[in-house]
């Protein structure tokens, strides 16, 4: 973290002193000198921050360079503060004194320089001081406890339990590929987050009779973080060939690779690589296994996705899950009685209290087992239970297997560009199912995510997202019909672990009802999950304020915070937002959704710095004109929770914003010379009476030729009025990176095929009233992966899916419609996966062309006939695909 920290306050520097220039010379000086030391000090950080774990000296050596770091960071902010100060003009009856005020500030900033460049000497000395010059000598990956884990699960046990509780279809499913299947040598990868049985499952596997019957030979190497590509050649010699260590240490890694190949050539062999971590422990040791085309497997255990499918990009990785309450109570009770070498003996008070502690794990079989063997050795009584229920967090921490020493390991792997992002999640309260888009937006106002060439800075952010995911760090509790992410959770011990970490690097403290506010001082941000605070203590510092699910009146002084960057009061009952929000002229987030404020003051725009401005379901009577004079302005979300009527003022450009939602236009709203001037959108959401403003909407989105996304719903869901009809749809030809629209409201008639977007990819209608079949035109639409066809879409009885429609269709909604007949033909929906259908009560049966699409994965039906006929085609005894039940989405 601190080589991430200095990266961000040496970028900061740079700019600073850029736009700055001039503005106190003398000062400006000081701060590129300070600017150089820390570059030096930068080259030494990576090394350091991985030994730092094993040398309590290296660690306190770190830390002191990211408080200077922090320290540099407060002095340049406030610069900025002063200079944009002076520029506004600020307290006019005082201008005379300016000059005063500026030698005043002058002598404190100087004072505060020599402060950092005594530390910054004292720093520089401590490295001989205390013989930590050489960094690079004797480094290691991880820490003293990771190598001891390591070696702990280098040292294969041959015993397995026989209970493997929650693993029995893993086991069935993975048998059947490891015996049966392709003939060609294929990578069967099982991935997943530490602790979740990813070793303990391919145990089973390779200790299994029938895959010992299977197979020829047969081969356990352990590759960890700690990988050396000859220590594991040398042990599969050892294992395979029967090579004595000795004999074959002087043989080069060539030879002994020929000699691996040869070996294998004429076996069925399997292989388990435990633990990979990167693409190049692949690329590596792949050579040593022949492909011969008899059935030899490759089983790989890893944490990281983006592995799984570099190594066989074929064969899809399995992925394990978090176990549900009833098998983690399931495997607690039974790892319980294995540690006593009993049967079960529980007491009657056990299971309701052994269920709370079980909880507490969020279904994760490394902290269950952990727990277990704790309890294991404590007298069977309420009260010793009751400790642990109380102290869980601790317990795990000290347990046997160290779980959060497990789950670092993941952490320490991390680029430094992931490490904020990650640590940023334990800001949000246990088990929050947090939002992909706000999560992305707050890291880009944070300033965690890098530049990237051209590309936009949500953009890299999402991949940063998609990367934790796949490092499976963080779970996708939620995908979009089109794939991408829409909510995300972090487990709760990971959350632990974030929390923890976030604390010592001084990143940011959460606060809870109750909380001595004594002991967060020095953190640079807070997250308020429950209670009323009150900030007593000094905040100037504090660059990020965000308050969860408090839905209560909360006295906040916004004079306060000089600083801040992110200010996110999602729930918070406030009467009038203080115009001292003006002031706060570093912040780039500013989050009201589902607030209730009586006024927006016109201060807002001097927010100068302002990305993100987000006015979702909010209770607000009147937005003022001076929101559109914010230049940084990025994405801009306003409420339709009351029909906001928004017109921009005269002249209004916003060269930076890419997100418009919510914008209402009525017979009052004027069109000419103000939104039609905001051309470089990427998300644009209408509503209102459309069919007023056509031609002038018409000519706004044919400007628009960046836009991604559009959203056009007319007279706010009232599709059965006379003015709900949408306007005349225009040609769509030229939005080449147009690869979504939404249509709400009455269409005359649908769209010409040459008038679609060419890259379209989703389309959504409702309320639409056609009359006519619409397949034969969107059948048609070569990149159409994902249709919704909901409420009033469509009045007709009959829709027909002709033979070689909808090629790349993969996502299907049928929602709220009385057709009742639908015809596929053959060779329709080819690539097919999802079909879901929400009262459709007059469609009684599933058309028959169902049955040849070997691709549907999954079938959802809520609120249906409960008579409704299905054709299932079997295999193997299987379903093709999965029919569930389901609720109104």
């Amino acid at each position: 973290m601190a080589e991430y920290i200095v990266a961000f306050v040496l970028d900061k520097i740079a700019g600073y002193l850029i736009e700055e220039a001039g503005s106190f010379s003398r000062i400006d000086v000081q701060v590129e000198w300070i600017e150089a030391e820390l570059r030096r000090m930068q080259c030494f950080l990576q090394d350091a921050e991985m030994k730092q774990n094993g040398d309590e000296r290296v660690k306190n050596w770190v830390a002191d360079i990211r408080d200077i770091a922090y320290d540099t960071d407060d002095l340049v902010d406030f610069c900025i503060l002063k200079v944009s100060q002076q520029r506004s003009g600020f307290l006019y009856f005082l201008k005379k004194f300016t000059f005063l005020d500026e030698v005043l500030f002058r002598r404190k900033v100087n004072k505060h320089i020599d402060k950092i460049k005594k530390r910054i000497a004292h720093v520089k000395d401590s490295r001989s001081t205390y013989g930590i010059e050489n960094l690079r000598i004797g480094t290691q990956m991880t820490s003293f406890s990771g190598n001891r884990l390591n070696e702990k699960r280098r040292s294969f046990p041959c015993n397995v339990e026989d209970d493997i509780i929650g693993l029995e279809d893993d086991i069935e499913a993975l048998m059947s590929r490891l015996i049966h299947g392709d003939c060609r040598r294929s990578v069967i990868s099982i991935i997943g987050m530490a602790g979740l049985g990813k070793t303990t499952l391919a145990k089973k596997l390779y200790l299994s009779r029938d895959i010992n019957k299977h197979f020829d030979c047969c081969a356990w190497v352990y590759v960890s973080q700690e990988y050396r590509a000859r220590d594991i050649l040398l042990e599969l010699g050892k294992k395979l060939m029967g090579s004595n260590k000795e004999g074959v240490e002087k043989v080069n890694d060539e030879d002994l690779m020929d000699s691996l190949r040869v070996f294998l050539s004429d076996k069925r062999y399997l292989i388990v690589l435990d633990d990979i971590w990167k693409h190049e422990h692949w690329d590596d040791l792949r050579p040593a296994f022949p492909e011969m085309r008899n059935g030899s497997r490759i089983i790989l255990t890893t944490r990281f996705k983006d592995v799984a499918l570099y190594a066989d990009v074929r064969d899809p990785p399995h992925e394990l899950r978090l176990l549900d309450d009833d098998r983690s109570w399931e495997l607690f009770s039974k790892r319980l009685c294995v540690e006593w070498n009993c049967s079960s003996i529980l007491p009657p008070w056990s299971e309701k209290l052994g269920q709370q502690i079980v909880k507490r794990c969020g279904g994760l079989p490394l902290a269950i087992v952990v727990l277990a063997g704790l309890l294991s050795r404590k007298e069977v009584v309420f009260n010793e239970w009751q400790k642990v229920l109380q102290s869980v967090n601790w317990q795990l921490k000290q347990g046997p297997a160290q779980c959060e020493e497990i789950l670092a390991l993941s952490y320490s792997d991390l680029p430094s560009y992931l490490k904020p992002c990650f640590l940023y999640l334990g800001l949000f309260p246990e088990d929050f199912e947090i939002s992909a888009r706000r999560l992305t937006l707050l890291w880009v106002a944070e300033g965690f995510v890098q530049p990237r060439g051209q590309e936009r800075l949500e953009d890299v952010a999402e991949d940063y997202l998609e990367e934790l995911i796949g490092r499976s760090m963080v779970q996708a509790a939620k995908r979009k019909s089109s794939g991408r992410i829409k909510a995300c959770r972090v487990h709760d011990l990971f959350r632990d672990l974030c929390i923890s970490r976030g604390k010592e690097e001084i990143l940011f403290h959460v606060i809870y009802a109750g909380v001595k506010f004594g002991s967060i001082s020095r953190a640079r941000r807070l997250a308020i999950n429950s209670g009323v605070p009150v900030f007593t203590m000094n905040v100037t510092k504090i660059r990020s304020l965000l308050f969860f699910n408090l839905y209560e009146c909360v006295p906040l002084d916004l004079k306060k915070f000089k600083l801040l960057r992110v200010l996110d009061l999602e729930g918070m009952q406030i009467a009038q937002l203080s115009s001292a929000i003006g002031d706060l002229i570093h912040l780039r987030y500013l989050g009201l959704r589902e607030t209730w404020l009586k006024n927006f003051p016109s201060s807002i725009g001097c927010l100068s710095n302002l990305q993100t401005l987000d006015l979702r379901s909010t209770l607000i009577d009147s937005i003022p004109l001076a929101v559109w004079k914010l230049q940084q302005l990025r994405h801009l979300h306003f409420s339709k929770f009351k029909a906001m009527v928004v017109s921009p003022p005269y002249n209004s450009t916003l060269p930076n914003l890419h997100t418009l939602h919510g914008i209402c236009l009525c017979e009052s709203s004027c069109m000419k010379n103000g939104v039609e001037n905001l051309v470089n959108l990427r998300e644009l959401g209408l509503y209102g009476d459309l069919h007023l403003h056509e031609e002038a909407v018409s000519k706004w989105i044919h400007l628009n030729k960046k836009l991604e996304e559009l959203k056009i719903q007319s007279s706010n869901n009232f599709a059965y009025v006379r003015n709900a009809a949408i306007p005349k749809l225009m040609s769509f030809s030229s939005h080449i990176r147009l690869y979504k629209l939404h249509f709400e409201g009455i269409i005359s008639k649908m769209l010409d095929i040459k008038d679609f977007p060419p890259n379209l990819t989703e389309l959504s209608l409702e309320d639409s009233f056609l009359k006519e079949d619409p397949m034969p035109i969107l059948e048609k639409l070569p990149s159409l992966r994902v249709l919704k066809m909901k409420q009033a879409s469509f009045l007709g009885k009959e829709l027909v899916c002709s033979s070689g429609g909808f090629p790349q269709l993969q996502y299907l909604k049928f929602s709220f419609l009385t057709f009742t007949t639908w015809t596929i033909e053959d060779g329709a929906l080819s690539n097919l996966r999802q079909l879901e259908i929400v009262e459709c009560n007059r469609l009684k049966i599933v058309p028959k062309g169902l049955r040849p699409l070997t691709t549907l994965r999954e079938l959802k039906l809520g609120f249906m006939p409960v008579d409704m006929k299905f054709k299932v085609q079997d295999r193997q005894g299987e379903s093709w695909y999965k029919i569930q039940q389901v609720l109104p989405i």
